[in-house]
């Protein structure tokens, strides 16, 4: 086992020096300009919820880019960006959240969770690989407006989660027996106050179309002054399914340690997790040799 980590470790180590190796022989061949960026903005989850609202909070991120000019108007840029992403989402008053679950006795029954002000403050850090084609066209002596527009793949790490809530009322239906059960706090059910928790959900891999623009400013020679504005939206839901279960997991051992589930992936709650990205960016470019005449 402890070969297999240490040849497994070996390998990733050498597949990194050969992607450096292949980027910098590329870069020197033919890259024309290597980039390193600021952005900031609201960045994160959209969500479409019918149960609660969510709110997208500022993130940030640093990257570096690689841009061949095909000409003195058009190139293609692309590099690698990591992100940091953050979000907050509040449950409606009055929402109860229903999964099916099986209690010690192994009799099936409906878990029902009452929250009262259940919120979850949210972060996650991504790493995107983005393709753009970029136009760009002189304003003055000095200066240039440019577009860039394309896609991106979004490699998102696991969303981190801090749930709370005032009040949590935890009951259990038995309809065979047509039975409510609310007071048993050794068995799972009961009243919950004042409760908090942390806990983590799996994101998955999105495609983005991403558009920015911006004036450049002539600052060296070789050097270039990027600033503008940039956006950035996926294609699909972030959030993995994970239909019929409840934003916290059943204890049939009390519920004094009742454990967060979050509310990504719940599609009862949450009816789509798109990502997005806005805000405004700054960009050192420097240039390796001159773009190619019209």
């Amino acid at each position: 086992m402890r070969f297999n980590l240490k040849s497994m470790k070996i390998k990733i180590k050498m597949k990194i020096k050969i992607a450096i190796a292949i980027f910098l022989l590329c870069s020197s061949i033919k890259a024309q300009e290597i980039s390193i960026n600021l952005s900031g903005g609201p960045s994160g989850i959209l969500y479409e919820s019918s149960e609660g609202n969510g709110n997208l909070k500022t993130g940030g991120g640093l990257g570096i880019g690689y841009t061949y000019f095909l000409n003195n108007h058009w190139g293609i840029n692309t590099g690698i960006d990591v992100f940091y992403n953050q979000n907050a989402f509040k449950l409606k008053e009055g929402t109860t959240i229903n999964s099916y679950e099986v209690d010690d006795q192994m009799t099936a029954f409906e878990y029902r969770v009452s929250p009262k002000n259940y919120q979850e403050k949210q972060h996650f850090v991504s790493l995107a690989i983005p393709v753009l084609l970029q136009y760009r066209t002189a304003m003055s002596s000095q200066s240039q407006w440019y577009l860039g527009f394309g896609g991106k793949v979004l490699f998102p790490g696991k969303q981190t989660i801090k749930a709370s809530a005032d009040e949590l009322q935890l009951s259990g239906y038995y309809p065979d027996m047509d039975l409510l059960v609310e007071n048993l706090p050794s068995h799972g059910f009961g009243k919950v106050n004042n409760w908090q928790d942390n806990t983590s959900a799996d994101l998955k891999t999105s495609l983005l179309v991403s558009l920015e623009t911006g004036l450049t400013f002539k600052l060296k020679e070789n050097l270039q002054l990027y600033t503008g504005i940039f956006a950035d939206y996926g294609f699909s839901d972030l959030a993995k399914n994970t239909e019929n279960t409840n934003i916290v997991l059943y204890d049939p051992n009390g519920i004094e340690n009742t454990q967060a589930n979050g509310i990504s992936g719940n599609k009862t709650l949450v009816q789509k997790s798109n990502y997005f990205s806005a805000g405004l960016q700054v960009k050192l470019g420097f240039s390796l040799k001159k773009a190619k005449e019209n």
